[in-house]
């Protein structure tokens, strides 16, 4: 199978080996259904749940080292800050001059707060926005400031990833902070989108209201189909080697499946060391004996108990 490079990458094909190695080991947003999918299911939400009574929320669910923070940043990419003082002039006043100098934000992520407490929630939100605040403001301060912050700068969406960090506290402080959250949403009216682990799914089953509002998105494992063997294609098309590499067989596909485990970090992690490898040994091109030799650890390896004695 004949796999065409993208233009960007062809621009690539005529330098040196360590600029090309360069080139491969940038992050890069890999197009695939699933992410694309998603990405149309948020723009959607982004343009036509604002304002609502009652806002349509998302819970983006999937496994460590899945995509879910590549696809959340590919949609902030999609809709950068923008300059406040040039498009809403008549919301600027001489006070917001003076204290703070902001630009439109129409989508805004943050971490979830390492325990389940409200202060934090807040303090995580104002800290990224760079805004003025005490950390030993009351909950009240910090909630009035993260709204009308929030709405200052224009916030369409508000992303909070790591969502599962919450059920590290009590079930009571759980629900003040997913509380916290319904209540931005209301106060707002802007979608709220939560990303996490499938743990996830237990943090907002906790309270029937939260788990009505928040509507989940499923990234899954990658399987053996032509849905995989399209994103190993993909994949391909934005390596810079010169000949066409044979990874697309049922043999060399298997492998590079067992290797991640399914796990799009891995796939794209493992074929980027491959190509790495390849080239540093002269090749212009990736096989089974590449993906078998480049020595890739992943995640899952990397976690696994191991025997540290020697070390």
């Amino acid at each position: 199978m004949k796999i065409s490079l993208t233009n960007e990458t062809r621009q690539i094909l005529d330098c040196s080996i360590e600029e090309r190695i360069a080139f491969i080991s940038k992050e890069k947003w890999i197009n695939y259904p699933l992410a694309q999918n998603i990405i149309n299911e948020l723009e959607d939400i982004l343009k036509y749940e604002q304002g609502k009574t009652r806002v349509t929320s998302v819970l983006l669910v999937g496994s460590s080292h899945n995509g879910k923070t590549s696809i959340l940043e590919r949609l902030i990419e999609l809709h950068p800050p923008y300059d406040y003082y040039a498009t809403n002039p008549e919301k600027v006043i001489e006070q917001f001059f003076e204290k703070y100098s902001a630009t439109g934000i129409p989508v805004h992520y943050i971490m979830a707060p390492g325990e389940p407490k409200e202060t934090r929630l807040y303090s995580n939100i104002l800290h990224s926005l760079n805004a003025p605040y005490r950390e030993s403001d009351n909950v009240a301060k910090k909630q009035y400031l993260v709204e009308y912050y929030l709405k200052l700068l224009n916030v369409n969406m508000l992303i909070i990833d790591e969502i599962h960090n919450v059920l590290s506290g009590p079930v009571a402080r759980q629900k003040q902070v997913l509380n916290a959250i319904k209540n931005l949403s209301n106060t707002l009216k802007i979608p709220i989108v939560l990303a996490g682990t499938k743990d996830a799914l237990r943090v907002i089953s906790t309270d029937t209201q939260i788990s009505s509002r928040f509507r989940p998105l499923y990234l899954k494992k990658w399987k053996m189909n032509q849905d995989y063997v399209n994103l190993l294609a993909t994949i391909i098309s934005t390596l810079p080697l010169r000949k066409d590499s044979d990874i697309l067989n049922p043999q060399t596909a298997q492998e590079i499946l067992n290797i991640s485990e399914g796990y799009i970090g891995d796939i794209l992690g493992l074929i980027k060391k491959a190509a790495i490898y390849a080239l540093r040994n002269q090749k212009e091109y990736i096989d089974f004996e590449d993906i078998r030799n480049c020595k890739y650890s992943s995640l899952s390896e990397t976690n696994k108990v191991r025997d540290l004695s020697d070390i």
